[in-house]
């Protein structure tokens, strides 16, 4: 791998694109797949990131700078897209670097591969779930997280 160094905490938002094979589509999605692998799998083992009540729910600026972080280095790519509605949409891809980093990383005894395993969890439990089905599961099991929420279902 060079000499990038990934900090423990962008293991996350790697772990979770390749478990979902490689894209996230969306900041929402992104958002909540990190929130339901550290609170659902990870738990006290590995705090990742702090959230906070946000629009549509658990919010971390920080994954999204650690995200943008991992773009600098060339692992992840983030397309920008105009929506219908004219807000942005990002979404998220693993780039060629980023796979071979990914598959390295993966190899790793101890709680790196605990991570990736527990996105594989996360994602074969909510990945295929359209993005409003995902936002009620999060506040069906974490309802403190709607208090500021925009979103209604």
């Amino acid at each position: 791998m060079g000499s990038t160094t990934i900090e423990r905490e962008s293991l996350v938002p790697l772990a979770l694109l390749d478990a979902m094979g490689g894209e996230i589509e969306g900041k929402t999605r992104l958002q909540k797949l990190a929130f339901l692998l550290d609170e659902e799998e990870l738990g006290d083992r590995f705090d990742a990131y702090s959230y906070r009540k946000y629009d549509y729910g658990p919010f971390s600026k920080s994954l999204l700078e650690d995200t943008e972080s991992l773009e600098e280095k060339n692992l992840v790519e983030i397309a920008k897209q105009r929506t219908v509605g004219g807000n942005t949409r990002y979404d998220y891809a693993l780039t060629d670097t980023g796979r071979d980093a990914v598959s390295q990383l993966s190899e790793k005894e101890g709680d790196i591969s605990e991570i990736f395993e527990a996105a594989k969890e996360i994602v074969s439990e909510y990945g295929d779930l359209p993005l409003r089905d995902l936002i009620e599961r999060v506040y069906e099991n974490h309802s403190e997280y709607k208090e500021n929420s925009v979103y209604q279902y």
